[in-house]
């Protein structure tokens, strides 16, 4: 997300109100200091897809309001759909859905109808809903918006909207699953909606919602272990360990290509990351030796990263890991870039990627660790959090679980704007939608 991309659209927003409300009232005095972060939610369905994100900013975190603007939540709102009318954010998640949780006032911000529709869900949580309001969400849903509508807005006189709703949401955090199961019953006369499940952060949540024909889920529940699942590494993962320790060595490049040998398909597999268009080389990768002889044992390391979670043909659960994996990896890479020394810099995104590691081999991280020959400064950021890398990881968790106040800290420890956070964070999810997984 470019700087002026973002000022662009709250430009466009403002001429637009301005134009609607000439006599406007003067603007809210808030200072304009206050960092706004933005996190992120991944969207996902029966099969563990990765289909799309909820973005959000931080409902308590003071901004910058525009002239104009009736209430802070209007310009939180506006800052949020700003971030994702950016362009390169719009290409690289087409096919992925963005859910925004939107204030009432926001739905006749003009931004709004900037929004591509085949990949906008706007999430509606009304506390005193008006008729105007609701006539304008039915607008929406007639021009073809996906809406969102909380079971918690079903107050009287909301059913219709329901109805035209593409979801409704439910907020399962409470895993009571008899008490979810009479909420459902209650909504059995509304057809139409299909279910999201909110706050999904367990296995046994997510088989119990999937059992009870919710299409879609939030939440990190795919990160988990799972105890009734297989532990340890299987033999494939074990000779891409070997080959990872390999490289981290310098091995002899007949070594490394010998072991790649005894396994055709994992050099297909490796070949076509390295030649995904998200990594943009200018000539294609041709052979592992070419690989070598191009990008070197650093970059090599950091592609095999990648193959040890694409090991189960078919397995969703995998896919989603890897996708978490490569927008921490390079959202840290890219925050440490300009920070760290030469020496430093690969392994953040080393790191990145093997922050999931544990979740991958269904065992604690430190014995997920323990045949790999890594770097001190790696192992420290995994298994404490300290070291060279730890704030980048760290950071990047921030990130995914809307923890504002370690953002904060991070941000100012670091000597990072939000602005660049945010920046990186949206650059990360491009990029990592970008890679031919």
């Amino acid at each position: 997300m470019s700087t002026q991309t973002h000022q662009r659209a709250l430009d466009e927003a403002l001429h637009a109100r301005t134009m609607a409300h000439p006599q406007a009232e003067a603007p809210l005095e808030v200072p304009s200091a206050w960092p706004r972060f933005l996190t992120r939610q991944p969207l996902l369905d029966g099969e563990y897809h990765v289909v799309g994100y909820e973005l959000r900013i931080n409902e308590k975190t003071p901004i910058p309001v525009l002239p104009g603007a009736t209430s802070l939540e209007q310009v939180q709102d506006e800052n949020l759909l700003a971030s994702v009318l950016d362009m390169d954010y719009r290409q690289a998640l087409s096919r992925k859905f963005t859910l925004l949780n939107l204030h009432a006032s926001s739905l006749d911000n003009p931004l709004v109808g900037m929004l591509p529709k085949e990949s906008s869900i706007l999430a509606l949580k009304p506390a005193n809903p008006t008729p105007e309001w609701l006539a304008r969400c039915q607008t929406l849903a007639e021009q073809g918006y996906a809406l969102a509508l909380d079971e918690t807005a079903l107050l009287p006189g909301m059913t219709p909207l329901a109805r035209q709703s593409r979801y409704l949401r439910l907020d399962v955090g409470d895993n009571d699953l008899m008490a979810l199961c009479d909420r459902l019953v209650r909504l059995e006369g509304i057809k139409g909606p299909r279910l999201i499940a909110r706050n999904v952060e367990s296995e046994e949540a997510f088989a119990a919602c999937r059992k009870l024909s919710f299409h879609l889920y939030q939440g990190y529940f795919f990160t988990q272990l799972k105890p009734s699942a297989p532990k340890g590494i299987d033999a494939s993962r074990m000779r891409i360990m070997q080959l990872l320790n390999l490289v981290m060595s310098h091995a002899e490049h007949s070594a490394i290509e010998a072991q790649f040998k005894l396994d055709a398909g994992l050099s297909l597999r490796l070949l076509r990351y390295i030649n995904s268009p998200a990594v943009g080389l200018r000539y294609p990768i041709r052979s592992i030796g070419h690989v070598l002889l191009m990008l070197g044992h650093d970059q090599l390391y950091r592609w095999l990263t990648l193959l040890l979670f694409t090991q189960e043909k078919g397995d969703g659960r995998n896919q989603a890991l890897l996708r978490n994996a490569l927008v921490r990896a390079r959202l840290a890479e890219t925050l440490g870039e300009n920070r760290l020394g030469a020496e430093l810099k690969g392994g953040l995104f080393i790191t990145g990627i093997l922050s999931m590691l544990d979740a991958l081999l269904n065992v604690p991280l430190g014995q997920a660790l323990a045949s790999l020959n890594l770097a001190q400064p790696i192992t420290e950021a995994l298994l404490h959090g300290r070291g060279a890398y730890g704030p980048y990881l760290r950071l990047a968790l921030a990130c995914e679980h809307n923890d504002h106040a370690t953002l904060g800290h991070l941000a100012g420890e670091l000597g990072l704007a939000a602005e660049e956070i945010n920046q990186a964070h949206l650059h990360a999810l491009a990029w990592a939608e970008g890679l031919d997984l």
